[in-house]
């Protein structure tokens, strides 16, 4: 499975862009602020439906414009399809397949998986524990449409109940215990599922941190929930029912739900210490790469399908060792786009790679 060509729309800084890739490995030199950033995000858009980085989706339509699209031609073992999406301001996006409309957007999730890595992921690593979920979540949710059933039910409930927090009217706590089974059924699906992954991720990236180490640092990836997880998520549901009441005056004085998997975490340790308070920023940003290496490994795994690769300036943070190794490994899996400011970035990646330059919104091929 690749992505034959691309064709942006009013899309960011681009007013029409037609692109054609090579199955393997492309690369996408330029300056800053030139519009290779941009290229990645309209593929990840049509693997998740979602920016890698707006808070809205208007801000994905140029300047000035009404409406833009991003559309993609696929080539997969079934032969070839046609994915596209289209952005109109005031409005919600609308996703196409093959020419035809499709009724909801997680129609796309699990068809052109994808792997992001850029160097605000070093923050996976010593940010919020929302970036730990956030990048757990996206991964499981291409492998699992059952996990966005349950996680779509867990933040509407969720939101309800803390809307009644916040409005601390009459009767509240009657009204809290509504909301409180559907988000103890629904969270307990999510740490089940959650636990599962963790644990599978935990051993790729294992794997991945003693390649980029030479052996010389273990690597472990833990599961830190409030509550200890039960392989069964009925019996973790009647827990996490029973949180839910025993911090009900807390969540009443501060008005806001203190309990549940909204508030996971994933521990990162290197040779048995956190890497987030003990690790150099060496070793943190070793770490985030080995986080997407294993992420890399699971979706191939859980997907079936190998995933394309989408790293944003990776390269600059690598020494030349780690430059090498990630090249060969990027070339042992799926379609790649790797961007840089410079050809000395990719000195390692052969001659086969198809090589782009991208200047003031123009995307051209080049020896």
């Amino acid at each position: 499975m690749h992505v034959e060509s691309l064709r942006l729309s009013q899309f960011r800084s681009y007013q029409v862009l037609e692109v054609d890739f090579d199955p393997q490995l492309n690369l996408l030199i330029g300056s800053n602020a030139q519009g290779k950033t941009n290229i990645l995000e309209a593929l990840y858009c049509l693997s998740t439906a979602r920016s890698l980085r707006a808070a809205s989706d208007e801000e994905m339509i140029r300047f000035d414009q009404e409406e833009g699209a991003v559309e993609g031609k696929v080539r997969t073992e079934d032969g070839p399809e046609t994915l596209r999406l289209e952005f109109r301001r005031r409005k919600p996006k609308t996703l196409f397949v093959n020419g035809k409309k499709e009724k909801k957007l997680s129609s796309l999730l699990g068809r052109l998986p994808s792997v992001v890595f850029s160097p605000d992921d070093l923050f996976l690593v010593k940010g919020s524990p929302l970036l730990r979920r956030r990048y757990l979540d996206v991964t499981i949710l291409q492998m699992d449409l059952g996990y966005l059933t349950n996680l779509q039910a867990y933040e509407r409930a969720l939101k309800q109940r803390n809307s009644l927090l916040k409005q601390k009217g009459a009767g509240l706590e009657g009204q809290l215990k509504v909301w409180d089974i559907p988000l103890s059924q629904h969270g307990a699906a999510l740490m089940v599922r959650r636990l599962e992954i963790t644990q599978r991720l935990g051993q790729f990236a294992e794997a991945a941190l003693k390649d980029l180490t030479g052996g010389m640092e273990k690597f472990e990836v833990r599961y830190e929930p409030q509550l200890v997880p039960d392989e069964k998520a009925g019996e973790l549901s009647l827990q996490l029912l029973e949180a839910l009441e025993r911090t009900r005056r807390e969540d009443i004085a501060r008005s806001v739900t203190v309990a549940g998997p909204h508030r996971d975490d994933l521990g990162l340790f290197v040779n048995g210490k956190p890497l987030r308070k003990f690790g150099s920023q060496g070793q943190q940003r070793t770490g985030a790469l080995a986080l997407k290496l294993a992420q890399l490994s699971l979706l191939a795994e859980g997907c079936r399908k190998a995933p394309l690769i989408l790293f944003d300036d990776v390269m600059a943070e690598l020494d030349e060792k780690r430059r090498a190794f990630f090249l060969n490994r990027v070339q042992q899996g799926g379609q790649a786009f790797l961007t840089g400011t410079s050809r000395d970035d990719f000195l390692n990646a052969g001659s086969h790679a198809r090589l782009f330059r991208v200047e003031a919104g123009k995307v051209e091929v080049t020896s």
